[in-house]
């Protein structure tokens, strides 16, 4: 079919479309989904569920192959014909919004915008040229506010269509944050004089005159997407999208080892990325193919940030420095073919490439002059002590796959596969610094000395980690009844990497399930799963070749026995089901579970985890205009572990095994964690005969709490008295509900009041904030904020909704 240009009704259109979205901000961030805190799926508001439902051949509500229902779909209504071939529909909802909210609670959180003021909730405008197929859409939502969207479409049915798109997303850290440092949202912040290096004191006092901002950052997000598909055979596809974040977020930094004094800035956030992907696919009876390619540019408008010390190290150590997030690119090609084979068998496989690379300007190792001990720090401000300029990183990956599916008999089918890939990592680096001849560095910016020989051994070239990853797959599948299904798979992942632990690791995996969809009642689905991960040739040390041999104590680089959780030998168990229940015509009740248990084959490190979730979910679709559903969800995360922390007394012994005067059985610490999390979901609609009521309800609720045992009062932070440290840390909690309701009234078919109504409430409680001061009185510290605690908002809406439509202009 020939690609052909829409006449002038169309174009006039996306015209008024693109002037009405410029009232949407410019760049926000997403997928292109339209939505907003008012109305998270950016459906229309106007529209009501269609009596006809999916079919016109039943009355009942439709159910999907699993036997769940199917949501009664919107009424959508005839065009209005204002120009010939044309036919027009325009919706929108408006108003406003009066929020109570307490002082310090902020309009901006849980990604999304509830700030009161007049607000353009919903606007669409579509139109259709019924002789030749072509079409033109708008929404928007939220027009105005921070979280707007709009999206734009228009094309011609089985040729082409072109979207464009452009939203944002606010995310907010804090609304009572204080800060003493000028600058923020830049790279370099400054002190005013008399708070240079100065007291525990006069901080506490500056801060606490200091006004309160809000500490957070806008993600934008702006795009096209093109389909075409000039031919039965192919079909070309083209997608941009630039992502922008701007705005700040906390960061700890530290300005010595091992860490004190810390001081929490402002990190300065302009983030650019660009992401394309473009392909074609090729459909013969036989044979199909698809070719693409996707690519990311990531840009950073702020390259470093430096601060002034708050608090006094020492005399040559005045100002603090780190690298952001440097520019980074990726570009991936891959070729995938499908081929029909006799007899239903069927071959598929395919080629990838990808390319990651950055090569940011490196900075000098400190910004700091004077001399430090017995370092002259002028030596190495430069970028003359660096071994190289740049980055020069690079990762190249590859992949190769092959599947076949083949028919034996008649209900038996066997699928096989096999799955290579590789990560190359290219980057390399060595610490040596050619104005002195040293290797090594200087961390935190003088604040620790890790220049060869160093007090312990220091690192000198980075680990350049990589691996090889093959997968081979069989699987069998079984047609035990007509609809009921039995599978059996087993399948080896083998991985070598070159600089970890276990140079060699293979899993085994065995998975049986069944699908049954025989019972006129219900749906079952069930599985179990088992996993046996083994590693050969273990290196206690594998990347000793990075360090420097020569260190003033000769200290072991850490415990012989721990276990790293994702390379350590283990056994992993999960079952997973579901029953889907059709109680009647139109409503169904699903149960589903899964259990996952990991054992470690370690005596340190992590020893075991566990998942256990349960969710229930009911469903009545009565009617269009009657309908109502409840889910409750349940998790519980467990997860144990040991340690045992180094005696300072017997590094020097060198010993790296448990029980040596290193590591000495006296400093041996357990701790168990369990994460539980419950939510409840509750909401209707009814439909009587001039007004619609619509009510949802959410409630969350997570506890999380630790405990541990110690063999003596060795395996405790220095200063922690063993008879005073308890078995474990107050639990942590978070409670979440919220409550909305809205009443539609009809004023005429076209014209309909919304009254609304949201209640949220949030509560954090965290020990880790327990009587935080802004500053330490030791100096220790100087934090943003005091932390999370409760928020509360209550929000109330009169919203006109009106609709322009065929029948709404015949009626009205």
């Amino acid at each position: 079919m020939a690609i052909t240009l829409p006449r002038s009704p169309l174009i006039l259109l996306m015209l008024l479309a693109l002037v009405a979205g410029s009232r949407a901000e410019t760049l926000p961030g997403g997928n292109g989904i339209q939505g907003s805190a008012l109305n998270p799926g950016g459906r229309d508001p106007t529209l009501a569920p269609s009596a006809t439902g999916l079919s016109l051949l039943k009355t009942t509500p439709s159910r999907s192959p699993s036997g769940l229902l199917y949501a009664w779909p919107d009424d959508i209504p005839s065009g209005l014909p204002l120009l010939p071939d044309w036919a027009f529909h325009l919706s929108t909802e408006f108003g406003t919004l009066s929020a109570r909210r307490p002082q310090g609670n902020s309009s901006r959180h849980d990604h999304g915008d509830f700030s009161g003021g007049p607000v353009i909730s919903f606007l669409g405008i579509s139109a259709q040229q019924t002789g030749s197929g072509h079409y033109g859409t708008f929404t928007a939502t939220a027009l105005g506010r921070e979280d707007a969207s709009w999206q734009a479409r228009f094309g011609r049915y089985g040729a082409y269509q072109l979207r464009l798109y452009i939203d944002r997303i606010p995310q907010l850290f804090s609304s009572q944050a204080r800060s003493v440092f000028q600058g923020a949202g830049t790279g370099n912040l400054t002190l005013p004089n008399p708070l240079q290096a100065g007291t525990p004191a006069q901080l506490a006092t500056a801060l606490t005159a200091a006004p309160t901002f809000s500490l957070g950052f806008t993600r934008r997000n702006a795009g096209l997407d093109l389909e075409a598909t000039p031919g039965r055979k192919l079909r070309l596809y083209f997608d941009y999208q630039q992502e922008r974040k701007s705005g700040m977020r906390p960061l700890g930094t530290a300005s010595s080892y091992p860490g004190a004094p810390t001081v929490e800035l402002m990190e300065p956030i302009d983030y650019k990325t660009h992401k394309l992907a473009t392909g074609l696919q090729w459909t013969e009876e036989r044979v199909q193919a698809n070719l693409g390619y996707s690519g990311s540019l990531f840009r950073n408008g702020v390259d470093t940030l430096s601060w002034d010390y708050p608090l006094a190290v020492a005399p040559a150590l005045r100002r603090g420095r780190i690298d952001l997030y440097p520019d980074n690119e990726q570009h991936h090609v891959k070729l995938d073919l499908g081929a029909a084979l006799p007899m239903g068998a069927r071959l598929t496989g395919g080629l990838a490439w990808g390319r990651m690379t950055q090569n940011d300007a490196l900075i000098a190792p400190t910004l700091n002059t004077g001399v430090l001990g017995n370092v002259d720090l002028t030596n190495w401000n430069t970028t003359e002590a660096l071994s190289q300029k740049s980055a020069q990183a690079r990762i190249d990956t590859r992949l190769a796959h092959l599947g076949a599916t083949l028919p034996l008999f008649r209900d038996l089918t066997l699928n096989a596969s096999f799955r290579h890939y590789e990560e190359n990592n290219r980057t390399r680096y060595t610490a040596l610094n050619p104005l002195t001849g040293q290797s090594g560095y200087l961390g935190l910016d003088g604040g620790i000395g890790t220049i060869v020989p160093g007090f312990l051994r220091v690192q000198t070239q980075n680990v350049p980690y990589g691996y090889r990853r093959d997968n081979t797959r069989l699987e069998g599948d079984y047609r035990l009844l007509g609809r009921t299904n039995i599978t059996a798979a087993y399948e080896r992942e083998a991985t070598r990497g070159q600089y970890r632990e276990f140079e060699r690791i293979h899993e085994d995996t065995i998975r049986l399930a069944v699908n049954n969809r025989d019972l006129p009642w219900a749906t079952i689905r069930l599985s179990y799963e088992e996993a046996r991960r083994i590693g050969e040739g273990y290196r206690f040390d594998p990347n000793a070749g990075a360090y420097s041999s020569q260190a003033l104590l000769t200290a072991p680089p850490g415990l012989a026995q721990l276990r790293k959780f994702d390379i350590a030998n283990r056994r992993q168990q999960s079952l997973n089901g579901r029953i889907n229940f059709m109680l009647q015509a139109d409503m169904d009740l699903a149960l589903s579970g899964r259990w996952r248990r990991n054992e470690y084959d370690a005596a340190y490190g992590r020893l075991n985890d566990s998942t256990t979730a349960l969710n229930i979910e009911w469903n009545w679709q009565a009617s269009p205009g009657a309908s109502a559903y409840g889910h409750y969800g349940f998790e519980r995360l467990r997860n144990r572990m040991a340690q045992i922390n180094e005696n300072p007394g017997g590094l020097t012994s060198g010993d790296p095994n448990a029980g040596g005067t290193a590591y000495p059985l006296d400093n041996l610490w357990h701790e168990s964690s369990r994460d539980d999390a419950h939510h409840l979901g509750l909401g209707f609609r009814y439909a009587f005969a001039h007004a619609t009521l619509e009510s949802n309800f959410i409630h969350q609720v997570s506890r999380y709490r630790t405990r541990y045992d110690f063999a003596s009062g060795g395996a405790l932070i220095s200063g922690t008295a063993a008879n005073t440290a308890g078995d474990g840390m107050p639990d942590m909690r978070y409670r979440q509900q919220s409550l909305e309701t809205s009443l539609r009234l009809a004023i005429s078919r076209s014209t309909k009041l919304r009254f609304y109504h949201r209640y949220g409430r949030t509560r954090i409680q965290d020990w880790h904030y327990d009587g935080l001061p802004v500053v330490f009185a030791n100096g220790a510290g100087v934090f943003l904020d005091a932390g999370p605690g409760k928020l509360s908002e209550r929000l109330f809406g009169l919203f006109v909704q009106f609709s322009l439509d065929q029948g709404a202009a015949l009626d009205d």
